[in-house]
């Protein structure tokens, strides 16, 4: 059986070194990863004010672009995932029947102090397999250095 790792991007700074470290890890491993993006449709209160169809195509543009970034020959199976949803509903989803879920410390959040984003705390307590939070090379604890 092929060790799988789901790896969330979200076009952050540890976005990005989460998609390197789950990369770097499967092929120590010989496994593969699955890069997921999710997204949602911005509430407003009236019907029809956004396309699900256009929504979910910039999605899945904006994930094979920045994946293309970080990997553009990866050196293992790389597969790209969009879905419709509540971020960590959807990774938790994703990884139940993974081995290891990766994810950055925080994503596109404004709070870039925080040590750990909503997201990933919450994949952290409720994923069905092991997580791993990535920061950023260098990053001290608590400070948000090199967020972008």
């Amino acid at each position: 059986m092929t060790y799988s790792i789901v790896v969330g991007v979200d076009g952050s700074a540890h976005g990005n070194a989460a998609l390197r470290w789950a990369l770097a890890e499967a092929e120590a491993r010989g496994g593969e990863v699955t890069a997921l993006f999710a997204w949602q449709v911005p509430f407003l209160s009236f019907p029809g004010a956004f396309n699900r169809g256009e929504l979910e195509q910039a999605g899945k543009e904006f994930l094979i672009e920045t994946v293309s970034k970080i990997a553009p020959s990866p050196k293992v199976p790389l597969r790209p995932l969009v879905a419709e949803g509540d971020v960590a509903a959807s990774l938790i989803a994703a990884a139940k029947d993974a081995d290891l879920l990766v994810l950055g410390t925080r994503g596109r959040s404004p709070f870039a102090g925080a040590l750990v984003g909503a997201v990933s705390l919450r994949c952290a307590a409720s994923a069905p397999c092991p997580v791993v939070l990535v920061k950023l090379p260098g990053e001290q604890p608590g400070t948000g250095a090199g967020a972008s």
